[in-house]
């Protein structure tokens, strides 16, 4: 009875996997088919999502960090950029954005965690 259950939950798992694959993919090609940058847009947040979710344990190797940090800098990057292509201001909000990020990050006391 244990292995039936077990090849069964394996397998609804694999199908909702492939029908999540499939769904994203249809939501990414009719957001394409309306406009490219629309379409890629969708695609850099889902990357950029999926940076923010990651959330290596501080003691995780330092590819786990670095893999977060590139996921969610290419996912940023490329919204920003598409979001120029639809409309120049949002655009620039985008990069208003990082840059008040980069200030916000630069004013954090670091040197009062380690202690």
């Amino acid at each position: 009875m244990t292995t039936q259950r077990t090849s069964r939950a394996l397998a609804r798992e694999a199908a909702g996997l492939c029908l999540t694959a499939f769904g994203v993919l249809g939501v990414l090609a009719a957001l394409g088919a309306l406009h490219w940058a629309a379409g890629l847009s969708a695609a850099m947040g889902g990357i950029l999502a999926t940076g923010l979710l990651i959330a290596p344990k501080p003691d995780a190797s330092r590819a786990a960090h670095i893999l977060r940090r590139t996921s969610c800098g290419i996912g940023y990057s490329g919204l920003t950029g598409c979001a120029f292509a639809l409309c120049v201001p949002v655009g620039w909000i985008g990069v208003a954005l990082a840059v008040t990020a980069a200030g916000v990050w630069l004013t954090t006391d670091r040197e009062s965690e380690g202690a």
